[in-house]
């Protein structure tokens, strides 16, 4: 009898941190593979105890556990935000199912044990998946993007630091071998994400997934012909990944693969990026509010004078090239665009 009332709390308890997680992973990141993952776990518990459910309901007497008092008393549960809810019912979650493990084989129930074995080792690889997604949510606010050519002589680094000092909520690096070499954008990307690193801000890496993982960067972004987003992921499981995105098509194929967030645009025609599409207009941006819920950054030829339009569609993240990088006070600049941001959203 007391082993059944072992099997059963403990049953109930990682299918409730199961559910827990799960909903996290849904409803908060919109992430279908993890998701997935852990209702796949959730349903092989329900299923293992299959025909043992009278014994487990006979044997459960809630009223008389002696942990009830103990529990409520206990104000050492407290959660500061998500990420401690995570890693609590991920740590609840694995308990019980060692605790299930253990009396199931002191029951002669080797191979569900094993089986349990089995999940409490599932448990622990999607721990450090579940948390990752943490780390790679993309910010609203302003999304930063360097470029030397549009910088008034300023290099990426300067730039990167007054950027930061003026609020930017997160920066990408985006220069090609045409213009400078493999070893400098290296150099340049290591200084910035020490610059980055120090104010709490976002460091993006544009197509250098090499760079990005050599200086410990945030993330990675790619366009429609560079890696795909699965390939990026072996790699690089704990970073963010973006994917610039043009169409309905390509962003439906961008949540698919896996993509933390894409890019919307560009918005309106941009000279600041070589072999770029026609602008997609204000209808893409709609599209995409009103059909998925993936974060996005919407981009291309937004300059002040249009940014309330693009707010008023929906945008939360926007991002803002040579309206940035091309002012004689950067910081000054930031500060004017955030400000604006915030009053229209």
């Amino acid at each position: 009898m007391s082993s059944a009332r072992i099997l059963d709390a403990c049953s109930n308890r990682a299918a409730e941190g199961l559910r827990v997680l799960e909903d996290i992973a849904r409803f908060e990141f919109d992430n279908r593979k993890i998701s997935s993952a852990l209702r796949g776990l959730r349903h092989v518990i329900r299923e293992l105890f299959q025909g043992m459910e009278q014994e487990l309901l006979g044997a459960r007497d809630a009223e008389g556990d002696v942990g009830v008092v103990t529990s409520l008393r206990d104000n050492s549960d407290t959660r500061e935000d998500l990420k401690e809810t995570v890693l609590a019912n991920c740590k609840r979650v694995q308990e019980a199912f060692r605790s299930m493990e253990e009396i199931l084989k002191s029951r002669g129930a080797h191979r569900a044990g094993k089986k349990i074995e089995t999940l409490r080792f599932a448990a622990y690889s999607l721990e450090p998946e579940l948390l990752s997604l943490f780390s790679r949510r993309l910010p609203q606010g302003i999304y930063g993007i360097l470029g030397e050519k549009f910088s008034l002589g300023r290099t990426n680094v300067e730039v990167a630091r007054r950027m930061v000092a003026g609020g930017i909520d997160v920066l990408q690096y985006r220069e090609k071998l045409t213009d400078k070499s493999l070893k400098e954008i290296y150099t340049e990307c290591l200084e910035i994400r020490s610059i980055t690193a120090d104010a709490g801000v976002p460091f993006i890496v544009n197509d250098y997934a090499d760079v990005a993982l050599m200086v410990g960067a945030d993330g990675i972004h790619r366009g429609q012909d560079d890696l795909p987003v699965q390939a990026l992921r072996k790699i690089a499981p704990q970073m963010m990944i973006g994917c610039s995105t043009h169409s309905p098509e390509q962003a439906q194929q961008a949540i698919a693969d896996g993509a933390d967030y894409i890019g919307v645009g560009p918005i309106f025609t941009t000279q600041t990026k070589e072999d770029v599409c026609d602008a997609v207009g204000l209808e893409y941006l709609e599209y995409v509010v009103k059909n998925h819920d993936i974060p996005f950054v919407a981009i291309g030829g937004i300059k002040r004078k249009n940014l309330p339009n693009v707010l008023a569609k929906g945008a939360r993240t926007v991002c803002l090239v040579t309206e940035i990088i091309g002012a004689e006070n950067i910081e000054k600049r930031v500060q004017e665009i955030k400000n604006r941001v915030g009053e229209l959203i």
